[in-house]
């Protein structure tokens, strides 16, 4: 059954690398795109050098966690940004008739390589980041920052599935995938810390996306003290991604066994 897998990996990883030229243009518009953001993050400390106490090394650490997370959420988790498509056109009733994990089948078919844009900025920042903050590494730090990178995973990975869970019900998610998918990461550009309580608490309990960059940052920069609730946050980030994980397999496979075909 693992073949089987591998041989869907494969066959996306063909399917994205078929046309080259697309293919790296796509991954030169990803390093585009991140690169803008960068340069708006530049500009706006250029004025105000620091932004609630964040200095630009501190920023550009931050951004680095956010990105290099969305890099693996990107290649593993891409193919359900798309999942209201294979309702809508019946290829989902297709995928469920095959003595197959549904879900693994929809994401090994959807495997996204020019994630490795992401990855390259995501490492880029994060040490410069690292050493204009005057971070000093350890063994520990390195095994607490990987372990709380795959936390971040799951839980940008766990609100994809959560989302798409949803189109079993509705069919289109597609706004959903948009506001809570692409959008909602504007939030954590920055620090959490500079917005007020109310936004603070909503990122942080009801949708934890804090948990992604702010909070761990938080423990590397020693910026604890920023923490409007308990400083054992900082290190909360991989129990609040398995968490969430959890919780969007039981909503997905639910959804499963109350889905109806759309007769397509």
């Amino acid at each position: 059954m693992t073949n089987v897998y591998i041989k869907l990996i494969l066959a996306a990883v063909k399917s994205k690398m078929e046309y080259k030229f697309t293919f790296g243009f796509l991954v030169f518009a990803i390093l585009v795109f991140y690169m803008g953001q960068l340069g708006v993050i530049l500009v706006i400390m250029s004025k105000f050098k620091a932004i609630n106490g964040w200095t630009l090394g501190e920023m550009a650490f931050l951004y680095g966690l956010l990105v290099f997370s969305q890099g693996i959420t990107f290649l593993v988790f891409n193919a359900l940004n798309h999942f209201e498509r294979l309702i809508i056109q019946g290829e989902f009733d297709r995928i469920l008739i095959r003595p197959l994990n549904p879900l693994m089948q929809v994401l090994c078919s959807g495997l996204e390589v020019s994630s490795l844009a992401h990855f390259i900025i995501g490492v880029t920042a994060i040490i410069f980041g690292s050493k204009s903050a005057g971070l000093e590494w350890s063994f520990g730090k390195l095994i607490f920052l990987a372990i709380a990178i795959g936390g971040a995973v799951l839980i940008l990975g766990g609100i994809r599935i959560i989302i798409s869970a949803v189109a079993f019900w509705t069919i289109r998610n597609r706004a959903l995938v948009h506001i809570f998918v692409y959008s909602s990461k504007e939030f954590i550009l920055y620090p959490v810390s500079i917005y007020n309580p109310w936004v603070q608490w909503f990122l942080t309990f009801i949708f934890p996306l804090a948990f992604v960059n702010f909070y761990p940052a938080g423990y590397f920069l020693q910026k604890s003290g920023q923490f409007m609730f308990h400083p054992v946050l900082q290190f909360m980030t991989p129990v609040v991604g398995f968490i969430i994980f959890t919780l969007s397999l039981l909503l997905w496979y639910y959804g499963i066994n109350r889905y109806q075909s759309t007769g397509s």
